[in-house]
């Protein structure tokens, strides 16, 4: 028997979506029928974007340019996502990461580093969260990193982020059960994506690949496929959850 996840009745933002693990992610809900907002940094990406879907007749779709560092761009995003009716699903994938020891990092690289990946999720999910409460439905996707539980030298910054997105997920988690909304976390592991590449050496990922017990970094339809089914009709009852998908690295 096969499973067929359809979400053509609901509405998704995903942040983050024109790359990596925020693409399959998209790639996946758009095959499922959901509509969707979804975000990107450079301009003439989501430009670029939202022409394709236009002359494709996917009316579906609507991509926004966001900067979460700029104070502005942020509030615009805010604005824009303030005048949908309803949200079902939001997906906090957004992220950046700085390499280096707590020793040598700036208070600049810190707060860059939360405003992008911990103050605007609070923010969105400060809009979307009373959407979802009033339509009692929701389901809600933070994008932490394996850097939440387990260590490496020069996350400092990072993991220090990925902590507090996974502790806003508990304890909405909590405050927002009753009301059908379902708020979770995902880890990945190492991941072939852009963000991966650029912060570890041909060399590293190599020497990463021989210990992780699957004897591979994931692709990030894997990643995608676990997170559309937390946000389908197949979650019911599973929340407060920070999900690590690593093939069994953080375990060693």
């Amino acid at each position: 028997m096969s499973i067929i996840i359809d979400l053509s009745e609901k509405t998704a933002l995903i942040t983050g979506a024109t790359r990596g693990i925020g693409k399959s992610i998209a790639n996946y809900f758009h095959n499922a029928g959901a509509n969707l907002i979804l975000t990107g940094t450079k301009f003439d990406d989501i430009e670029k974007l939202n022409l394709e879907n236009i002359k494709l007749g996917i009316n579906n779709c609507k991509y926004i340019q966001a900067d979460f560092s700029d104070p502005i761009s942020m509030n615009n995003f805010l604005n824009k996502i303030e005048s949908y009716k309803q949200i079902d699903i939001c997906v906090n994938n957004a992220g950046v990461n700085r390499i280096d020891d707590f020793i040598d990092t700036t208070i600049e690289d810190f707060n860059w580093v939360n405003e992008i990946n911990v103050t605007a999720p609070y923010k969105i999910l400060k809009i979307v969260g009373p959407k979802m409460i009033e339509n009692n439905y929701g389901r809600i996707i933070n994008v932490a990193s394996i850097w939440s539980v387990v260590n490496r030298r020069g996350r400092s910054i990072y993991s220090e982020s990925k902590n507090a997105i996974v502790g806003l997920t508990k304890a909405l988690a909590v405050e927002w059960a009753q009301h059908n909304v379902l708020v979770n976390a995902v880890s990945p592991g190492f991941i072939l994506t852009e963000l991966t590449k650029t912060t570890n050496t041909k060399k590293q990922l190599e020497e990463i690949r021989k210990v992780i017990p699957s004897n591979r970094l994931a692709d990030p339809d894997e990643v995608a496929r676990f997170v559309i089914f937390l946000c389908s009709e197949l979650n019911t009852y599973l929340t407060g959850q920070n999900i690590v998908i690593d093939g069994g690295y953080s375990n060693l």
